[in-house]
């Protein structure tokens, strides 16, 4: 079975937000999940400092599907893999596309427990945008890139302070 190596431990980043122009959430605790059984050949790793955005739903359809819930951590994981287009295998980062993210997103989703029709709607959703918007390559950022390394290193010089 898949599984997620510790919760989803998120805090709202106003400056982040205020820098990228929408909200953010950065990621305190890292996590891994796992995707054909604990501690099997098949990973990927969130790390602490990571910003998300949540689910990507349009306003209009926030009362059927807010960008947060029992699918956050499933989310977050769906965020890192369509920036980055890779998961780990055997140690070895390797490419997946963006299909495979999707998919990834969806089994996630079923780990969390999240109801099967929600999992459908969510899923059509990411698929049809993916589609419509032909999104083949990885979603990163420069700047988001250089606001989590500049988290990572305040928090490092913070725990040598402590």
């Amino acid at each position: 079975m898949h599984s997620f190596t510790a919760p989803l431990d998120i805090r709202y980043d106003a400056e982040a937000s205020k820098i990228l122009g929408a909200d953010h959430w950065r990621v305190i605790t890292s996590f891994r999940y796992y995707l054909s059984s604990k501690y099997s050949e098949q990973w990927v790793t969130v790390p602490a400092g990571y910003l998300t955005d949540g689910a990507s739903v349009p306003q209009l359809l926030w009362n059927l599907i807010p960008p947060w819930g029992s699918y956050g951590q499933a989310a977050v994981v769906h965020d890192l893999l369509c920036e980055y287009l890779a998961i780990v295998v055997a140690g070895e980062l390797v490419s997946i596309t963006r299909v495979r993210c999707d998919e990834i997103f969806c089994e996630s989703m079923g780990v969390l427990g999240v109801p099967e029709w929600k999992r459908w709607a969510i899923y059509q959703g990411v698929s049809m945008y993916r589609e419509l918007a032909r999104i083949e390559k990885p979603s990163t950022t420069p700047l988001k890139r250089k606001l989590e390394a500049a988290w990572k290193a305040t928090s490092r010089d913070d725990a040598r302070l402590s």
